[in-house]
């Protein structure tokens, strides 16, 4: 894989992990689901802007330039949107183990 399709990979993956982060700090003692089913504003702009910017940088010529990524093509983004979802899944799994117990 070229250097420039390589960095375009990684700094998606890196975008997508970090709102998996977000989503599931949203509620460290409920399920992912009820947290999502709880309305919040701010998530969904943040969620909305980061969807922007991504497509920006992916399909504007001149962003993508400026930060030196190549072409990304759609099994490309189907394996930075699947590390997204298992780094999702790992840290949902890992809650019930991490949550401080009662004493």
């Amino acid at each position: 894989m070229p250097v420039l399709e390589m960095r375009a990979l990684t700094f998606f993956s890196l975008i997508i992990v970090i709102v998996s982060l977000i989503l599931v700090n949203r509620s460290f003692s409920a399920s992912l689901i009820t947290a999502l089913r709880r309305p919040n504003r701010t998530l969904a702009a943040v969620l909305a802007a980061v969807t922007i910017i991504l497509a920006l940088t992916l399909l504007w010529p001149a962003a993508s330039r400026l930060f030196a990524f190549g072409p990304l093509h759609a099994d490309d983004l189907a394996l930075t949107l699947g590390s997204g979802f298992v780094a999702l899944l790992a840290l949902e799994l890992l809650k019930p183990l991490l949550r401080p117990r009662p004493q």
